[in-house]
């Protein structure tokens, strides 16, 4: 998660940015998944084929999501909706 975050950090809003690190130091990996899943798909960040990769495979790993976590629930749908850019 450090790793996807840090690369999208120069692309995503400062105050967003920050409480995003307030979520994984505070352990609350889900919550942090949540709402950078929600920046990107709602604000249309454009990310990179590698870095769609790498939220898929953390995506992957939630095999029985709250349903509290409404983007983490739906990880077809948030990929479908990413705005994926040809840059690297």
């Amino acid at each position: 998660m450090e790793r996807l975050d840090g690369r999208l950090a120069e692309r995503l809003p400062p105050r967003q940015l920050k409480s995003y690190w307030s979520y994984l130091n505070a352990g609350e990996r889900t919550e942090l998944l949540d709402v950078l899943c929600a920046t990107l798909v709602k604000r249309q960040i454009p990310v990179t084929l590698e870095e769609r990769g790498i939220l898929a495979e953390i995506l992957s790993m939630y095999t029985d999501p709250d349903p509290r976590y409404t983007y983490v629930a739906d990880p077809a749908g948030v990929l479908a909706q990413l705005e994926v850019s040809s840059g690297s």
